[in-house]
């Protein structure tokens, strides 16, 4: 899974840790002033319950920048990756510190009266709060924002209304990318559809985030609400976002809804419009080898290779489209130009020796027919021979990767056939431990 990302300008932070150096001491107190805020929070509650003042545009406003305020009162000062000397420049000596492991990781978590800040190798990994101003912020300021919107009715505080607005949109983004990445997919794809739907509102003029919509159609992707999906990113693709793996996204939405004929058409499509892009060709081409589609498999794999001539896994690939297609020599060259790019690529080094082992096989059944005992033995030294072709590739094999048994397992089969005695004793005695 991709993580989301986002560019957010900490300029508050750097302004305010420069003069932190000046007096430490004074701006630790001065920071973090969550009491002025509970205070500011109690006269809001009394202000929209006063029927003079909850008819006024402005006291909507202001109610709504303080909803900002207060999500983003601990954001303003936490960024991740941030070091402990750094955190405690706003946030003081914590008044616990619990250390432990998370795997080889040296994790602490540093206890304040409001939250707890989760470092990870001496940096910022995570923070929770623990004892919120207000217990979800978010949503108050965006009714107190489309409150203030709906009074504005002389448009003089239209400019304050979408400026918090946007403020507003950041909060809601920083939520999501931030529930993303922790994997809560359905609280990152209601946090993008707040921006959307906040987006619609006349004052933001039906302003269409195509980043936000993309995002979106992703948590639903994540949470398989393919349907769902689906309409974000046609959306998004009609509006002319520009990136190649929403096609793939397509795909596999379509794919979840059983409709593998719209996903297909839309890697075609994509193809089309990104002939290079990596991710739509391998789709294309793994769709047609599961469907037992070879020829058209092949087609997709020379235009792949013509862009990475020497893509091991490109060739691997048509490797093993010609070897199921019966093309023997073309299927040796090709399993052989991996080993020439890569000599320690298993795969290619185990296939030529099934290779081989089945190509003899196949000239011991076709022995059943031969009547003349000349030709019957020249048929059977052609078989050993081939057998024993398959012995370099399958030992390269379980030196390549001497964990694993099949390689093993074959050769115990072709020393045993081709009478060395001493060769299959050492491999069963192998396999014992294994």
């Amino acid at each position: 899974m991709k993580k989301i990302s986002i560019a957010i300008l900490f300029a508050l932070f750097f302004n305010l840790a420069g003069k932190s150096q000046a007096d430490p001491t004074a701006t630790q107190t001065n920071l973090i002033n969550y009491t002025a805020l509970e205070n500011k929070l109690k006269k809001s509650n009394d202000d929209i319950q006063d029927p003079k003042k909850n008819t006024k545009a402005k006291t909507w406003l202001t109610r709504g920048a303080l909803m900002n305020e207060i999500f983003n009162v601990n954001l303003q000062f936490l960024r991740k990756d941030m070091s402990v000397t750094n955190v405690k420049l706003f946030f003081k000596e914590p008044k616990e510190v619990k250390k432990y492991q998370d795997q080889a990781d040296a994790m602490e978590d540093h206890i304040y009266e409001r939250l707890t800040v989760t470092y990870r190798n001496g940096v910022v990994d995570s923070w929770v709060e623990t004892n919120k101003i207000h217990e979800n912020p978010l949503p108050e300021a965006r009714k107190a924002l489309e409150e203030a919107a709906k009074l504005d009715t002389d448009g003089k505080e239209a400019g304050d209304i979408k400026e918090q607005l946007g403020i507003l949109k950041l909060a809601f983004e920083t939520d999501a990318v931030f529930a993303y990445n922790k994997k809560d997919f359905a609280l990152a794809y209601s946090n993008f559809s707040q921006i959307l739907d906040i987006n619609k509102l006349p004052i933001m003029e039906n302003m269409k985030d195509t980043i936000i919509m993309y995002n979106s159609g992703r948590a639903a992707y994540e949470m398989k609400d393919y349907n769902d999906a689906i309409r974000l990113f046609k959306e998004v693709k009609s509006l002319g976002f520009n990136e190649s793996f929403l096609h793939v996204f397509l795909k596999n939405c379509y794919f979840g809804i059983g409709d593998t004929l719209a996903g297909v058409n839309e890697l075609k499509e994509g193809i089309n419009k990104y002939p290079n892009d990596e991710s739509i060709m391998i789709e294309l081409i793994n769709y047609y080898l599961v469907t037992q589609q070879s020829e058209q498999a092949l087609d997709f794999l020379t235009l792949a290779r013509q862009n990475d001539p020497r893509n091991v896994s490109y060739i691997f690939a048509e490797g093993t489209i010609r070897d199921k297609m019966g093309y023997f020599e073309e299927a040796k060259n090709t399993y052989m130009q991996c080993l020439e790019i890569d000599p320690e690529f298993y795969n290619a080094a185990y296939n030529l020796g099934v290779l081989h082992y089945n190509k003899a096989v196949k000239m011991y059944e076709d022995m059943i027919n031969i009547t003349d005992n000349q030709e019957y033995e020249k048929a059977k030294v052609d078989a050993d021979d081939m057998f024993k072709a398959a012995i370099p590739f399958m030992e390269k094999a379980h030196e390549i990767e001497p964990t694993s048994k099949e390689p093993l397992e074959t050769l115990k089969t072709l020393y045993y056939r081709l009478q060395m005695n001493d060769k299959y004793e050492e491999v069963n005695n192998m396999l014992k431990f294994m």
